[in-house]
């Protein structure tokens, strides 16, 4: 019962946003919607210009607020160009550490601080510990640094769609499939950072899957019928008689790893215990539909908001427990856990279609992608 509770508060800001939203919130995402188009008008009019950086730049960002799987999808991008001998510097804002600001230079296998970097940032260096990190708010600055460290082939820019300073060789937007627009608002009366039509802006659009097991009821979507559909190498129709390319990515749990050793281990590995589940990120019903579709007990459900910084309070709810979290969250807890606790995070993969890893790999070859640059 309590358990029922938690998941119906921690899903209901979601649900309003598949819903109609009040008319008092409709006049808030119309302010907000007004700020942003005078953030971008800057740019469109060109009293503001996007700096070129000499290699490309792919940026993974979203229209949606968060919870998409942009840090996942840049993991597997960053992956994909190390794999093919393509030096390449992950560029990340670092929010929620005290180096947001003034930014930081994080060298391979050099331990990322949360508290320094941010969550993301440490997650990245976790998934990532070969590949150089440039952490902060400033990314024009972080990336001409960045260029000047480490000399890399290219620059991955993780959360950055909205970050127009930057330009981009290829900027992906991520869109969630069961439901690409969400009520098609701004915050926050909707997901949205900014208005459907920034997609004119993008190189592509990659719909984002959660899993067989994981995917999330299909929900309703008031944009059906002049949205994006999310079919295999299938391109939405955009005003102006555009087209745009549209690839798939697919988000999965892969294994286990225990908190303080490191251990990775099989998914089953957990399958009979009862099971403390703690989170802190932006969707947290993504989390809790990932392990009700692996098959875990859950004894007891924590859910706090994104970015949560742990306070003992907190980790004395973890004393004698064996607790499951996301790699966002375990990133805060290792080293930091009550006695007699056996925590584990959850790691997840992301898969890119081959179109889209053809695409990513072309601006390094030469080989024609049929797809515009942005």
């Amino acid at each position: 019962m309590a358990r029922t509770k938690i998941l119906a508060e921690s899903g209901r800001l979601e649900r309003l946003w598949f819903s109609s939203p009040p008319a008092w919130l409709r006049g808030l995402a119309w302010l907000y919607t007004l700020g942003w188009q005078a953030y971008a008008g800057v740019y469109w009019l060109g009293l503001k210009q996007r700096a070129q950086m000499p290699v490309p730049v792919i940026g993974v960002g979203s229209l949606w607020a968060g919870g998409v799987g942009k840090t996942p999808i840049t993991i597997a991008i960053a992956r994909l160009l190390q794999e093919a001998g393509v030096r390449v510097v992950v560029l990340t804002h670092g929010y929620g550490g005290n180096r947001y600001r003034a930014g930081v230079l994080v060298d391979p296998a050099q331990h990322a601080d949360p508290a320094a970097v941010g969550d993301e940032a440490a997650e990245l260096r976790l998934a990532l510990p070969d590949v150089p990190i440039a952490v902060g708010k400033q990314r024009v600055r972080m990336a001409q640094a960045a260029m000047a460290r480490w000399s890399p082939d290219a620059l991955v820019l993780d959360d950055g769609f909205q970050h127009l300073p930057l330009a981009r060789a290829l900027d992906l937007v991520l869109l969630p499939v069961e439901s690409p627009l969400g009520n098609g608002y701004c915050l926050p009366a909707g997901p949205l950072r900014e208005p459907p039509d920034g997609l004119k802006r993008a190189s592509g659009v990659v719909g984002v899957q959660w899993g067989r097991d994981c995917l999330p009821p299909p929900q309703p979507s008031p944009h059906a019928g002049r949205g994006l559909e999310f079919l295999p190498r299938v391109r939405g129709r955009l005003g102006g008689g555009q087209t745009l390319p549209t690839y798939t990515a697919t988000i999965a749990p892969t294994a286990l790893m225990r908190l303080t050793t490191g251990e990775r281990l099989p998914l089953d590995a957990l399958r009979g215990r009862p099971l403390t589940l703690l989170c802190g990120v932006a969707r947290p019903q993504r989390f809790l539909q990932s392990v009700d579709g692996l098959g875990y007990t859950v004894a007891e459900t924590h859910t706090f908001p994104d970015h949560h910084a742990y306070t003992p309070d907190d980790m004395r709810l973890l004393a004698g427990k064996t607790v499951l979290t996301t790699l966002k969250d375990a990133v805060k807890l290792s080293g930091r856990l009550p006695d007699a606790c056996d925590a584990y995070g959850l790691l997840i993969e992301a898969r890119l279609d081959d179109t889209l890893r053809t695409r990513i790999l072309s601006l390094f070859t030469g080989t024609p992608a049929g797809s515009r640059e942005s």
